[in-house]
């Protein structure tokens, strides 16, 4: 392992431009899941669905160098078994290292059972109170499953039919392309389809692409319910509707995905009463609530019952080559994507199942020997 010197970033200064992000696009090759391609010489990538959004992917790499090869695989952000709309994740069980996500270490989600109860009493408060429902929501996979959950709960008679704006255009293009993609959706949502529902559909939904309707929903009559990214109040047509909402009794800010360290959203979900938005330093009126049980990640246990596919399967496993009849086992699990805290708690119960860990430190560098 080898330190290097600590990277010093201008804050100010972005690390790419806006032409670089447009050129890169031309780059990106589509690849279906489970196909093996060289993509450069002596490594041959194949992807596996993660189960986390459409398109979402475990990387396999198998990397020859000297003779020797070793495989390396990838969790990206794993999604959670018998979650709505697309297929569960992939269960692989063979590496000589395992990079893993760990989001949720140290945290469980409550059954979804219980997510989708509460999201129904949620909506029928903010409709008793003629209110207003603010959802900050990630544009690509927790809009689509909250839309899908709302009309499962108005076809099971459990919410009243309230107006729905979906005010994100990249939403919206996100949810076209769902729909061109259904063979990649699991077999409850492929059934409703084959039954003429429309799961990806509000009954009362408006999309609202023009800033000029996204500036009109304030005067639409209440109680209704509007769905905005982004996901953690950071930016977007979101922070617009929270401006007005922020201060109003009848209000309810609903969040219901991940709110990272230092956003505004966290500020708000851990209970601050005056908070910044923009140049205006506000007091939080509004009601407050969270459901975890709507995340895309997998949660602790989650992570776990994936992780154990690389574990040795005998007390005398010890990774490596063939250590475990045959079968590679990692001989690191490297942690990643996750906040300090969640990696700490989540490193012990990865050596319980007898795998070595590492938390990797900002700009180390690890040989893979």
């Amino acid at each position: 392992v080898e330190r290097l010197p600590e990277l010093r970033v201008d804050l100010e200064e972005p690390l790419y431009t806006e032409a670089e992000a447009r050129s890169s696009i031309g780059l990106f090759r589509p690849l279906e899941y489970g196909i093996e391609r060289e993509i450069a010489p002596g490594i041959v990538a194949t992807l596996f669905d993660a189960g986390h959004i459409l398109g979402s992917a475990i990387v396999r790499l198998r990397v020859a160098d000297r003779g020797v090869e070793r495989t390396i695989v990838f969790s990206g952000d794993l999604g959670r078994p018998g979650h709505p709309i697309i297929r569960d994740p992939v269960r692989l069980d063979g590496a000589d290292y395992l990079v893993v996500e760990s989001t949720y270490g140290g945290r469980e989600h409550p059954p979804q059972r219980e997510a989708y109860e509460t999201l129904a009493s949620i909506v029928r408060l903010v409709a008793e109170h003629d209110g207003v429902l603010l959802v900050p929501a990630f544009a690509i996979g927790r809009t689509q499953e909250l839309v899908w959950a709302l009309d499962r709960l108005i076809d099971e008679g459990r919410i009243p039919p309230l107006p729905l704006y979906l005010d994100s255009p990249m939403a919206s293009r996100a949810t076209g392309i769902y729909r061109r993609h259904s063979e990649y959706f699991d077999e409850e949502t492929a059934r409703l389809l084959e039954a003429g529902s429309s799961p990806l559909d509000y009954p009362r939904q408006t999309v609202t692409n023009d800033v000029e309707d996204s500036d009109a929903i304030h005067r639409a009559p209440r109680p209704h319910m509007i769905i905005a990214s982004n996901g953690m109040l950071t930016g977007g047509r979101v922070l617009g509707h929270l401006r007005r909402l922020i201060d109003d009794p009848d209000a309810v800010l609903l969040f219901v995905g991940y709110q990272g360290e230092g956003t505004l959203g966290a500020r708000l979900q851990a209970g601050e009463r005056w908070v910044r938005i923009g140049r205006e330093r506000r007091e939080v009126r509004c009601t407050i609530r969270s459901i975890s049980g709507f995340s895309a990640h997998a949660d602790e246990r989650e992570l776990l019952e994936w992780i154990e596919g690389f574990a040795p399967r005998g007390a005398d496993g010890d990774g490596g080559d063939g250590g475990d009849g045959g079968r590679r086992v990692p001989r690191t699990v490297f942690l990643v994507h996750g906040d300090p805290e969640a990696q700490t708690a989540l490193e012990p119960r990865i050596r319980a199942l007898g795998l070595a860990t590492a938390i990797p430190a900002w700009r180390e560098r690890v040989i893979l020997a």
